[in-house]
């Protein structure tokens, strides 16, 4: 009689673990369309798409560099897994996350400001918006995700699964509703005026204030000003690609109001994408901490199942993305199609994950190379680019089942 060792239950394997990952992407549909009730505002405020896809990036960034070093510092033992008096290390990193989402987000909101000025879709009357927006609404949404994110990074690592694959996918996905609750909320008070712009400045003010303190608390930690120099420069050419995300967004406001279920799908095709990057990249990050270190040929063989097992989960999720989307949009909007919202989540997804997975082991194994550390570089990198190739698949997309028959 043969014996193969313990039993290994389902949900310890790596397409279950992928599956519940991914599952998380539903919420970011709800972020689609919460942002969508905005859609008779895209014309007259095309601000508001042109900084709504970089505050994602900046979200997956900023995110990717918590979560990426949350996990690998658990498996190292650097991090209890406890949130009550953990270890100075795990204070330090949220000290810095905080101050990177400050720095990330006003050199974002100055270069899709230039942007949109030289490409006529803004006013220099309206810099205030895209210096003051996406610090407020970043800032917001942090002071909520970062907590949720080490309840899950602990659960997950005192269950015995695997941090690497479960916290940074899930977290996306939460902070995806809740980046854009926060966005809608800044999105609101400027929209008021008045007042309530009063309170969008005083909130901007406390923010830089509360970095302040942070960055003189922490002036002498090596690791806090690592991560700050690292992260600050990954993220803020990530958010350079956010920005362009927005402005080839903004331009793709007419195939929008035509077919409106696409952006309530587009931020989970973006959130997916980006999912799917990070649990690969991730992975890869941590083997090269704990030494389990191969060339980059072996490592992309080895590499094959692993991704292909993620990918047979992500092409059934896709469909239900499509449903799901649906579900919510046909009840309010007359002329909605299954099929076309399907189709275009399906495609997206098919002509982009093996670009995506193959990027994540290269910046994996370049960032480990050059004596860098891979979770401040890794997902960060991956988000950016995954936001970037999910917003140029749109209108490919749309062009496809249009060629098809399908629109």
């Amino acid at each position: 009689m043969s014996h193969n060792g313990p039993r290994r239950h389902f949900y310890d394997s790596i397409p279950a673990q992928t599956l519940i990952a991914l599952l998380f992407n539903i919420i970011s549909l709800f972020a689609g369309g919460l942002i969508s009730i905005f859609t008779p505002q895209f014309r007259a405020a095309s601000w508001i798409l042109a900084l709504f896809p970089p505050i994602l990036t900046i979200r997956g960034g900023i995110g990717g560099i918590f979560s990426g070093n949350m996990a690998t510092m658990l498996h190292l033992g650097l991090i209890r897994p406890k949130i009550r008096g953990n270890t100075e290390n795990y204070w330090q990193l949220i000290s810095s996350v905080f101050v990177i989402t400050l720095i990330d987000t006003l050199a974002m909101g100055v270069f899709a400001f230039i942007l949109n000025l030289v490409f006529g879709r803004t006013s220099i009357g309206q810099l205030y918006i895209f210096t003051m927006v996406p610090p407020v609404a970043c800032t917001m949404a942090m002071a909520l995700s970062l907590p949720l994110t080490s309840v899950i990074a602990i659960v997950t690592f005192r269950r015995g699964l695997d941090p690497d694959i479960l916290v940074y996918p899930i977290l996306a996905s939460i902070n995806d509703i809740v980046v854009t609750t926060a966005y809608a909320a800044t999105i609101f008070l400027v929209l008021s005026g008045g007042p309530f712009n009063v309170i969008l400045t005083g909130m901007f003010l406390a923010t830089i204030g509360i970095s302040c303190i942070l960055v003189l608390r922490n002036r002498r930690v090596r690791f806090f000003y690592q991560i700050i120099r690292e992260g600050t420069t990954v993220v803020i050419m990530s958010s350079l690609f956010g920005s362009l995300n927005g402005y080839f967004l903004s331009g793709l406001s007419g195939a929008l109001l035509e077919y409106p279920g696409v952006m309530v799908l587009y931020p989970a095709l973006t959130n997916a994408l980006g999912n799917i990057g990070s649990i690969i990249g991730s992975t890869k990050t941590t083997s090269l901490a704990l030494g389990y270190v191969r060339g980059f040929k072996e490592e992309i063989s080895s590499s094959v199942r692993y991704i292909l097992q993620v990918e047979l989960v992500a092409v059934f999720m896709h469909l239900v993305f499509g449903l799901v989307t649906y579900m919510i949009v046909a009840p309010t909007v007359s002329g909605v199609s299954l099929a076309t919202l399907v189709g275009v989540a399906l495609i997206s997804n098919l002509s982009s994950f093996l670009f995506i997975a193959i990027f994540a082991i290269v910046a994996a194994q370049l960032a480990f190379r050059r004596g860098l550390n891979p979770d401040n570089l890794v997902i960060p990198v991956i988000t950016s680019i995954s936001d970037t190739v999910a917003t140029l698949t749109l209108l490919p997309s749309l062009m496809v089942l249009g060629f098809l028959g399908v629109i």
